[in-house]
C-alpha cells in the first residue's frame, strides 16, 4: 500500500477512451478523474524525514497560488461584468486544477525518501512515457477523425507532445549517465524508440503537428550532446532520431506534409523562411497588453471578454502569465524555473548524475512553454515537476551534516 502510488503514476497518462467530459467550465479528462485518488496514495506514503531541496520551491509556489487568486478575485472590482461568478467560478477552479497537479508533484518529491523508492520511481516514468507514447497512437488519425482523437487520446495533442519531448530528454539523460543499471538502460532505449515512433505515426495533419515538442526534444537533445559530446550514447540517440525521422518523410505522407509545410516560406510563416505556426506575430500582438494590467494581470486563466486578451492565448506560457497574473506572478514563474536550474547544477545533483537529466527536461520544457499554454495543470504541469523529482528529493547542504550527505550518496549510488 505504500509503494502503490508508484504502481498508479503511469495510470494518470491514460488516454480519454471517450471519457472525458465537456463542461460549463472546460473538458474533465481522465487524468482529473485520477488524480485525487493519487494525492490520497501518495499523502499515506511514507515522507522523506530530511529537508530537501524541494522546500525551498514552496515559499514561490504558495506566493504565486496566493498572488493568483487574489488577481483573479480582483476581477470583480476591475472589469464591468453583468453577472461575472460563472467567470470567477471559472478562473478558480483552472487555479484549483493547476494546485492539484502542483501538489502531486510536490508529494511525490516528497516520498522519493530512499534508494528503493527511487529505483522504483524510475521504472515508474519509464511506464508513465509509455503510456503517453500509446496515447498518442489511438489519437492518430486524418482530419476527419480529429474529433474522435480528442475523445479517444488526450483534449490538446499538441500538449501531450511537449510532454513526451520533457519526458524523453530526462530518460535520455539518466540512460546516457547509467543512473539507474544495465537492465533499466535496455528497456529506457526501447520506450524512447517507441516514444519517437509514436509521436511520428501521431502527426496527422497540419492542426495536430505537435511542432512545439519536437522543437522541445530537439533543444533538450542538444543540451546533452553540448555536455556529452564525448560519449557515444548521445551520438546514437540522435541518429536513431533522425533515421527514425527520415525514414517517417520518405515513407508517411501525412509527416511529409507537415515537415514541408513547416519549412515552407507561405503567408503565415516568419521573414526566416519557416512557418512557425503564426507564433511571432502572436507574441508581438499580445505581449503589449501588458501594460494595461502591468501589476495584478486580468485574472488567472481570464481570457477574451473585457480582459481584451485573445481567448486562444498568446501561445507562450510565459507571456502569458505575465498577461493573466502581472509583473509579480511573471516574476515567480520565471524564478521558479531559474530555482529548478540552480538546484539541477548543485553538488548533490551531481554527485549523483541526474543533473544532466533534471537540465535537459528543463530545456526542454522552457522550449516547448514557449510555443503553447501548456502548464496550467493536468499532464503538462505534472510530467514538468515529475522530470525535476529526483533532483529536488535530494538533502540541503544547509540542513545536512557531511556524514549525512556522504551517506546519503552512497545508497544512492547503490540503487544504480
Amino acid at each position: 500500500m505504500k509503494r502503490l502510488w508508484l504502481l498508479y503514476f503511469p495510470l494518470l497518462f491514460l488516454p480519454n477512451f471517450g471519457l472525458s467530459k465537456e463542461t460549463a467550465f472546460g473538458v474533465l479528462e481522465v487524468s482529473d478523474w485520477l488524480i485525487l485518488p493519487f494525492l490520497i496514495l501518495l499523502l499515506v506514503a511514507p515522507a522523506a524525514k530530511y529537508a530537501q531541496l524541494v522546500t525551498r520551491q514552496r515559499t514561490l509556489l504558495w506566493a504565486f497560488a496566493v498572488w493568483a487568486l487574489l488577481s483573479t478575485l480582483s476581477i470583480h472590482f476591475r472589469y464591468d461584468y453583468l453577472d461575472d461568478v460563472p467567470l470567477l467560478l471559472g478562473c478558480c477552479l483552472k487555479l484549483a486544477r493547476l494546485v492539484l497537479y502542483v501538489a502531486a508533484g510536490i508529494l511525490i518529491t516528497k516520498r522519493l525518501s530512499d534508494a528503493g523508492v527511487r529505483r522504483e520511481w524510475a521504472w515508474s516514468l519509464l511506464g508513465a512515457l509509455v503510456m503517453l507514447s500509446i496515447g498518442l497512437l489511438v489519437s492518430a488519425g486524418g482530419p476527419d477523425t480529429e474529433a474522435v482523437g480528442t475523445l479517444t487520446g488526450y483534449k490538446s495533442y499538441n500538449a501531450i507532445v511537449v510532454s513526451v519531448a520533457i519526458l524523453s530528454a530526462y530518460v535520455a539523460g539518466l540512460w546516457i549517465d547509467n543512473v539507474f543499471g544495465r537492465k533499466w538502460n535496455r528497456c529506457a532505449g526501447l520506450a524512447l524508440l517507441f516514444a519517437v515512433s509514436s509521436v511520428l505515426l501521431s502527426t496527422s495533419h497540419a492542426t495536430r503537428h505537435g511542432r512545439g515538442g519536437w522543437v522541445g526534444l530537439a533543444a533538450g537533445l542538444a543540451y546533452i550532446f553540448y555536455k556529452r559530446t564525448a560519449n557515444l550514447k548521445i551520438l546514437g540517440v540522435i541518429a536513431l532520431v533522425g533515421v527514425a525521422s527520415f525514414t517517417a518523410y520518405q515513407s508517411l505522407p501525412t509527416f511529409k506534409s507537415f515537415v514541408d509545410m513547416t519549412l515552407s516560406n507561405g503567408t503565415e510563416s516568419s521573414s526566416l523562411g519557416v512557418d512557425d505556426g503564426a507564433r511571432l506575430s502572436t507574441w508581438s500582438e499580445e505581449a503589449p497588453k501588458f501594460v494595461r494590467a502591468p501589476l495584478l494581470g486580468t485574472g488567472f486563466y481570464h481570457r477574451g471578454g473585457e480582459s481584451g486578451l485573445w481567448t486562444s492565448g498568446s501561445h507562450n506560457f510565459f507571456i502569458q502569465m505575465f498577461l493573466e497574473t502581472g509583473a509579480l506572478g511573471g516574476i515567480l514563474v520565471i524564478l521558479l524555473f531559474f530555482l529548478a536550474w540552480r538546484q539541477a547544477s548543485g553538488d548533490a545533483s551531481v554527485r549523483n548524475k541526474v543533473h544532466l537529466a533534471t537540465r535537459a527536461a528543463l530545456v526542454a520544457a522552457v522550449v516547448g512553454g514557449m510555443s503553447g499554454e501548456y502548464y496550467y495543470g493536468g499532464i503538462g504541469v505534472l510530467v514538468l515537476f515529475a522530470s525535476q523529482a529526483l533532483a529536488g528529493s535530494l538533502p540541503t547542504t544547509s540542513l545536512a551534516s557531511p556524514a549525512t550527505r556522504a551517506h546519503f550518496d552512497l545508497r544512492w549510488r547503490a540503487a544504480s
